[in-house]
């Protein structure tokens, strides 16, 4: 509990600090005038239970020569410092309700905002939602970072990562060898788009042709003439021995049966051959059908020479340097996983095939008519050729394997250049994925991630717990709220509460129940013609809605018993009723905080609530400025002698009445029993500080003649009778109400004067009234 305020330099609080006077009470009240820095001392209470530095500093002294703000508030706890610009605890064990308050949380000039939603939204959540909503908040703004964290590492990614994959597959990459390949793939790409005439010059290579012996030269080799008589055979070759001439003497002879002139020898001149037969012998050997064979046999050696000769073998050659050429360049464009094999043993080879071929076709022309039988010769002459031809067709194999390639670059759909390029470094990025450089940032990533990840769970958490204190709390004050609304006799309600936290930020929606309508609240300045919070609901109403979220907060406050309730001037258009209500609800929160102030401009309101809480230890102060009138001082005060003055006031207005008739006769009459209730509650003995005229009149009776105001009972009761209709209303069952007239009120008017002794008695009749009304009050 607080026991003083010392404010310095605070508004026109200059030296406030209750000086020379009884420590604060559970209850205490401030009374002062407007301006007098009623509302600067809430704002100091208010923000020494926020910790806000900056409202004591908005609100320094001016004209006071630039002296800083001091703030101690002396308390049962501790004491609560505010120096050199700022707070020296964090928060104080206050409440407040005050038109800020009101302005924060329900509503500013009629219309409610979004801030007042949101404002609204903490005060209902209470401490422990607060608290959630506060770590909140905190995670709210890490999940910022840790998310614009993840956002500039995954950034810094971006030009390591390859653009035709996520992260996760980039992530996942392992080291891969083909890389290297799909690399040299891919600068080739790109030097054909940019080389792609040269492409289109390009031919595709050819296929080696594959050698072979020529067909039927084994039966060739041992073919002969077979209708050549064996005796003219051996006529022929005794010519021949006789002659010294050798089997080659074959071809001359053949050649010679064309120069025969005259059945003469062209070689041995001898006359008459044919005589001799040997015209004849000629004839049968080398006809046509020798000449065919002959033939064959030198056709053979044509062929031999053909297939296997040193041209076939100097066109191989060639072609193999020209596909060798063409892959080369061909190379530089696609990739040739086939390569040509290497050709140097083609030639001897061939060559080796040709010679032992030859060989065997000279010997069959020097003995034509000789059956040649050389299956061992061919036989070797066919594995060189086979082992030339798999030669030739593992060739062939990779010129297929290449123009295949080459073909579908050549036919292949034009690339774009970026395209290539792109490609290029997709594959260099993939390569790179493993590099120190790159791993690092890989890492800097998850980290990131892990913090966000982290982070995100965490205000998940939270924000569901904070839902379900909403759920709860909004429940609680639906009830509450419309509880104390109906207590002040309001005309509406409000319909259920909704918390949200939309935007990340928590705000409350609720709207007024009227007369069985539902009326939207509506935020801003809505359209007249809509019915809304600003249009439907009265000043006083609006003030009451606002008190009773205030009482529904402190209802769900459990820390309430420690806590100094404030409430600054809580009427606002009010009538009778809520004006009595108010004081019940004070008197309430008396037993249930740990201390109670209130300041208002009204001293008769905190007359009331001293005295419908007594037996509460209460002080009252009045603020008020010094000497010079510029700044504010506090003192105690008598609440019965500061609304004296009133009491003297009325008292004048009812002789007035009486003496010269002035002032309303109806207003005369409730001045009546204001008159005589304030002079009688003085009577503290017999007479409780809240006791109405009736309740006065009953006690008396009650007591009898032993009351010592019991010679006043005659004229009190009259007063009473008289001015009981107009003040409790209507009866009930007649619906009317008797309404004095101007000669009654002067009547009781007199009577009124005379019970108080302000006024002699018209006889001896009322001396006794007037010696008890003269009395000095039991205290």
């Amino acid at each position: 509990m607080f026991s003083k305020f010392v404010i310095r330099n605070v508004g026109v609080l200059r030296a406030f600090d209750t000086p020379g006077s009884p420590k604060l009470s559970q209850l205490t009240l401030f009374y002062g005038g407007n301006g007098r820095g009623k509302s600067t001392l809430t704002s100091v209470l208010r923000a020494a239970r926020d910790g806000c530095s900056n409202t004591v500093l908005a609100r320094q002294s001016l004209g006071n020569g630039g002296a800083a703000p001091d703030v101690t508030l002396i308390a049962d706890a501790g004491n609560i410092r505010f120096e050199n610009g700022k707070w020296k605890s964090k928060s104080a064990p206050i409440e407040v309700f005050d038109t800020t308050f009101i302005a924060d949380n329900i509503y500013a000039g009629e219309l409610t905002e979004l801030a007042h939603d949101r404002g609204l939204f903490t005060v209902i959540i209470g401490k422990d939602g607060v608290r959630l909503a506060t770590h909140l908040e905190h995670f709210n703004e890490i999940n910022r970072k840790t998310a614009a964290e993840l956002k500039a590492a995954e950034t810094a990614l971006a030009e390591d990562k390859p653009a035709d994959m996520g992260l996760d597959e980039f992530f996942a990459l392992a080291p891969n060898p083909d890389y290297d390949k799909r690399l040299e793939d891919a600068e080739r790409a790109v030097k054909a788009v940019q080389q792609a005439d040269k492409i289109a010059a390009l031919k595709q290579l050819e296929e080696l042709p594959v050698p072979a012996l020529p067909a039927g030269m084994a039966a060739a080799l041992a073919s002969t003439v077979a209708d050549i008589d064996t005796s003219a055979r051996d006529r022929l070759l005794e010519h021949f021995t006789r002659f010294h001439l050798d089997k080659k003497a074959e071809e001359w002879i053949g050649y010679g049966l064309d120069h025969i002139h005259d059945d003469s020898c062209p070689f041995c001149g001898r006359e008459d051959v044919d005589q001799a037969g040997m015209v004849t012998l000629y004839g049968q050997i080398f006809g046509d059908t020798y000449k065919a064979h002959l033939a064959t046999v030198r056709e053979l050696g044509v062929e031999v020479d053909s297939a296997l000769g040193e041209d076939t073998r100097t066109g191989l050659t060639a072609k193999v340097e020209t596909n060798a050429e063409a892959a080369r360049k061909w190379g530089e464009y696609v990739r040739l996983d086939k390569p040509l094999p290497e050709m140097a043993e083609l030639g001897p080879v061939i060559a080796d095939a040709h010679k032992a071929a030859k060989s065997l076709c000279d010997k069959k022309r020097a003995s034509p008519l000789d059956k040649l039988e050389a299956e061992a010769e061919l036989s070797e002459i066919a594995a060189k050729i086979t082992a030339a031809n798999d030669l030739i067709n593992a060739y062939n194999e990779a010129v297929v394997a290449i123009n295949d390639a080459t073909a579908k670059v050549s036919t292949a759909t034009p690339t774009n250049l970026a395209v290539a390029q792109a490609t290029r470094d997709n594959v260099k990025k993939r390569i790179a994925r493993h590099d120190a450089g790159v791993q690092k940032r890989v890492d800097a990533y998850f980290r990131a991630k892990k913090r966000d990840a982290r982070t995100r769970k965490t205000r998940t958490y939270i924000q569901k717990k904070l839902k379900d204190v909403n759920e709860a709390s909004a429940a609680q004050y639906h009830s509450r709220v419309n509880h104390y609304l109906g207590r002040f006799g309001a005309s509406f309600t409000i319909s259920k509460i909704t918390n949200s936290m939309q935007g990340n930020s928590g705000q409350v929606d609720y709207g007024l129940l009227i007369k069985g309508e539902t009326v939207a609240r509506g935020r801003g300045r809505q359209a007249d013609a809509i019915p809304s919070f600003r249009n439907t609901l009265s000043a006083g109403d609006k003030t009451t809605l606002a008190f009773a979220f205030f009482l529904a907060m402190l209802d769900s406050d459990t820390g309430l018993a420690g806590k100094t309730v404030v409430v600054d001037d809580p009427l606002s258009s009010h009538d009778s009723h809520r004006r009595y209500m108010t004081v019940e609800v004070i008197k309430e929160l008396c037993g249930r905080c740990r201390q109670m102030i209130v300041l208002s401009h009204d001293e008769h309101l905190l007359l009331d609530i001293e005295a419908r809480c007594a037996g509460t230890p209460c002080t009252a102060f009045k603020i008020d400025f010094a000497t010079g009138g510029q700044w504010s001082e506090a003192s105690v005060v008598d609440l019965d002698l500061l609304c004296r003055a009133r009491h003297i006031e009325m008292i004048d207005e009812l002789t007035a009445y009486v003496d010269r008739n002035e002032g309303d006769h109806a207003k005369v009459a409730l001045t009546v029993r204001r008159v005589l209730e304030t002079h009688y509650r003085r009577y503290r003995a017999y007479f409780t500080p809240d006791q109405n005229l009736g309740s006065i009149v009953k006690a008396i009776a009650s007591e009898g003649s032993s009351h010592p105001c019991h010679r006043d009972l005659t004229q009190l009761d009259r007063c009473n009778n008289a001015t009981c209709d107009d003040h409790h209303g209507e009866n009930a069952n007649t619906g009317s109400a008797r309404t004095l007239g101007p000669d009654e009120v002067k009547v009781i008017a007199t009577d009124a004067l005379e019970l108080i002794g302000a006024r002699r008695p018209a006889s001896s009749s009322h001396a006794s009234a007037g010696a008890a009304a003269t009395a000095a009050p039991v205290s």
